[in-house]
């Protein structure tokens, strides 16, 4: 919430979102992550269009989360698909690779320039085409800032008791994994890549029970 709120200064979620905000569209790439899959549901209900990217197998969880248009992010055609929806008013970039950053580059520089937000920052050997830039923050400390005491209690005593209450947010699949015995396998397929649109759970007591 952060993220789009504070830092890409889109609205919040709203019941009467701005209609104009429907002509904004808002791209966030690794839409099927964690990070990404909680971001496209907070921008639709802002009222924004979202474009999601995510592996192929993932476009209907990307849709179903909210997302008005999906992309593909391993085709070789990903930047030219995008060229063609944009342009983007933002862009949040959730799971990102250096190859997925180079894309994001070429996609902002086709609209004149501008910058993207990133969990990752701007991975080290990425150049960036001329007036695009990534930029980085910690987004957990924004909720620690006194100056944004309103928007953390408007956020975790207002927002999210009535969406949880409302099932109006969704978290992805889970996996579980049983006791800390398996921790190195999570870990493994983490690396391996061998884990997507779902998270892992460990229960630390399972062993013993």
């Amino acid at each position: 919430m952060s993220a789009l709120v504070l830092h890409l200064h889109l609205d919040k979620p709203s019941a009467t979102p701005n209609p104009l905000n429907k002509t904004k569209k808002i791209l966030v790439w690794g839409a099927s992550s964690s990070f990404g899959a909680y971001a496209v549901q907070i921008a639709a209900s802002a009222g924004y269009s979202v474009v999601g990217v995510a592996s192929a197998s993932n476009a209907g969880l990307v849709k179903a989360l909210g997302a008005t248009e999906f992309v593909s992010r391993n085709q070789s055609s990903t930047s030219e698909d995008l060229i063609t929806i944009g342009p983007f008013h933002a862009i949040l970039a959730a799971a990102d690779s250096e190859r997925d950053q180079g894309i994001i580059g070429t996609v902002l520089a086709s609209q004149g320039g501008g910058t993207f937000l990133s969990t990752m920052g701007v991975r080290e050997g990425v150049k960036l085409p001329d007036g695009v830039t990534g930029s980085f923050a910690q987004f957990l400390d924004d909720y620690l800032d006194p100056k944004n005491a309103d928007f953390t209690q408007w956020l975790w005593w207002e927002y999210l008791e009535e969406a949880l209450a409302n099932h109006q947010i969704h978290a992805l699949p889970t996996r579980i994994m049983d006791g800390l015995s398996q921790t190195q396998k999570a870990w493994d397929l983490l690396k391996q890549g061998k884990t997507s649109a779902e998270r892992l759970i460990i229960r630390p007591n399972a062993d013993y029970s």
